[in-house]
């Protein structure tokens, strides 16, 4: 990073918030990115995901459709996504778009990754996707 090799470096797998801070705090480089698995044993990462807004780190989940097939497959979570004009799937990407973070896709599937491309381009150009009504409503799913 200091020779300008390298742009930036990220941290994964890190679920424990105070050792986040005494990490962040310690280290001469800081992180600007933290990926985790964005699932309900870490309680989707509520406290990391502040700390990560407040010291400017991107978060970044994986396992975002994965580790939520149930509420992907729920009746209510599907009403909202046909209301969208989505997937279930694209809309998990739109939800963690909204809440300011970057799901990572790792689908082999074309079609699939059109899809994706498509809701993420969507959110780039300033469409509003989800509302708060939206968003309160799916947070409740999970």
């Amino acid at each position: 990073v200091d020779e300008g090799q390298i742009k930036q470096l990220g941290i994964s797998n890190c679920y424990d918030p105070m050792q986040f801070q005494r990490l962040y705090q310690q280290v001469k480089v800081k992180p600007k990115v933290l990926q985790n698995r964005f699932y309900k044993k870490s309680n989707f990462d509520v406290e990391l995901r502040k700390i990560c807004k407040s010291l400017g780190v991107e978060y970044q989940s994986f396992w975002t459709l994965s580790a939520n097939v149930k509420a992907l497959a729920s009746r209510d979570w599907k009403a909202v996504a046909r209301s969208k004009g989505l997937s279930p799937e694209t809309l998990m990407y739109a939800f963690m778009m909204t809440l300011g973070h970057t799901p990572l896709s790792g689908t082999k599937d074309g079609g699939h990754m059109g899809e994706d491309v498509d809701v993420m381009l969507a959110f780039q150009q300033g469409e509003e996707i989800l509302d708060g009504k939206d968003m309160s409503r799916l947070s409740s799913l999970l």
